[in-house]
């Protein structure tokens, strides 16, 4: 019959290998949702961007209206 300590022993690599790709996938899935929000900030940048550029291009064409 095994004694704990040994069925412990013999457990420990099992286990440690489960932290490990645990880590690695925590790592994995934190970098990828950092790259979908910087993905999608600058996507909305883009967007303000050009809103702002339409208005400025509206306001230019009034004031040649108005000239």
């Amino acid at each position: 019959m095994y004694r704990f300590s040994e069925v412990l022993i013999s457990i420990i690599p099992t286990l440690f290998l489960f932290l490990v790709f645990g880590a690695i996938w925590f790592v994995v899935r934190k970098v990828f949702r950092a790259l979908s929000d910087k993905i999608n900030n600058s996507e909305n940048y883009k967007e303000d961007t050009l809103r702002v550029l339409e208005e400025i291009r509206d306001e230019l064409k009034e004031l040649n209206r108005n000239k």
